[in-house]
């Protein structure tokens, strides 16, 4: 989260509660030729020493994307996160997070240039769509092509940002489609809710929990602990 998860967050949620397998940071995006100092100091090694994160990148297009992959992998990171989610307008209205979904001609440059980086491990972070879940099914054979570790989903669309209920039976369908491992992303606010997302899709690799961890720090441990 943009402003809150930062790197001192995310050591003391580690050291104090546990729990969480994997912590992201907020993403990274290449601005007046290049990144912010203070997104900078996030992604130091030093800083996050000891604690299990994966730099995220967001991206308009292969350029940008290759400049934010460059400057990661020249500090040792070799796992990245492309978040193709984020609904801000300020975002999608440049292409970016859940805008990109609207143009597969660049996600799928974005994939190509995955595969040429076999050195990286890839993760996706994304919704059904900008406007349409059709955005999403559409980019499915690509996904299944491309070198991903997994994709995390959120089951709305870019226009919804957080209003609504999460689509439930789109999830069900990109799961039975997805040739990679799929964590569920949305509204996870209470144990029983993981317990069930795992009745229902068995195969699901795990869930990203983001507002609520913050509200309620110790709810990755309970989990854990059940």
């Amino acid at each position: 989260m943009q402003g809150v998860t930062d790197a001192r967050f995310r050591r003391q949620h580690f050291l104090q509660q546990g729990g969480v397998d994997c912590y992201y940071t907020p993403f990274l995006r290449w601005e007046r030729n290049g990144v912010r100092p203070k997104d900078r100091r996030d992604v130091l090694p030093t800083a996050n020493q000891g604690v299990p994160v994966v730099p995220q990148v967001i991206a308009a297009n292969r350029d940008e994307f290759c400049r934010l992959c460059d400057f990661l992998q020249k500090m040792g990171w070799t796992s990245i996160d492309l978040n193709m989610g984020c609904p801000f307008p300020m975002q999608t209205g440049h292409g970016r997070g859940a805008g990109i979904l609207q143009h597969p001609e660049r996600v799928e440059s974005l994939l190509q240039e995955m595969t040429v980086r076999r050195e990286v491990s890839f993760s996706i972070k994304m919704r059904l769509g900008q406007q349409s879940p059709d955005e999403a099914f559409a980019l499915i054979p690509m996904l299944n092509e491309a070198p991903l570790h997994h994709v995390t989903l959120h089951p709305r669309l870019g226009i919804q940002q957080y209003s609504g209920t999460p689509d439930r039976d789109s999830f069900a369908r990109f799961y039975a489609l997805l040739q990679h491992p799929l964590v569920y992303n949305g509204d996870i606010v209470a144990v029983n809710q993981v317990y069930r997302l795992g009745k229902d899709f068995p195969d699901l690799e795990g869930v990203m929990i983001g507002r609520a961890l913050v509200e309620h720090p110790d709810l990755a441990r309970v989990i854990k602990s059940r």
